[in-house]
């Protein structure tokens, strides 16, 4: 006695078709990168034992800014260059007033190469300008963004602020 057949030759072909779609569409996918919020609140953390160290107020999580700062890896992903300038030439005041923050003051840092939120965080923290945004008292809000490029560099933005 023979097992029945359930798939036949035509379900075979269609389960392999759908598990090959699957791979495809995996293949042709970009690297992953953290979620975005899981991203921001990683390295707000982060942020904030350094701005708690120095006796500096913390920081909280602006979903603006994140939008900016995500927006603005982004842009540097898909160009694959690391700019404080934007692809149609916007500073980080411009774009941090398009999302509709009406801010006092404001600054930004980017990156690009590094894995993670600790090490692109010191790696900021190391340098003497990028150091100054984290530790600015007058900033009180945070957004951060990271998004992998076709090329599998990470490009990083954090854009700190305060409204007016």
């Amino acid at each position: 006695m023979h097992a029945p057949r359930v798939f036949g030759a035509y379900g075979v072909t269609m389960v392999l078709g759908l598990f090959g779609a699957t791979g495809l569409v995996q293949k042709c996918a970009p690297p992953a990168v953290n979620p975005p919020l899981a991203v921001s609140v990683e390295c707000t953390d982060l942020v904030n034992a350094a701005r708690a160290a120095a006796g500096v107020s913390p920081v909280t999580i602006h979903g603006g800014l994140n939008a900016v700062a995500e927006g603005h890896s982004n842009d540097q992903a898909q160009r694959k260059k690391m700019s404080h300038t934007g692809s149609n030439g916007s500073n980080a005041g411009q774009r941090i007033t398009a999302q509709g923050y009406s801010w006092r003051t404001y600054g930004e840092n980017v990156a690009a190469g590094q894995g993670d939120c600790p090490t692109v965080v010191t790696a900021w923290m190391n340098s003497a300008g990028h150091r100054a945004n984290i530790l600015n008292p007058a900033v009180t809000e945070i957004g951060v963004g990271a998004v992998t490029s076709t090329d599998g560099v990470i490009y990083w933005t954090m854009d700190l602020a305060a409204q007016r």
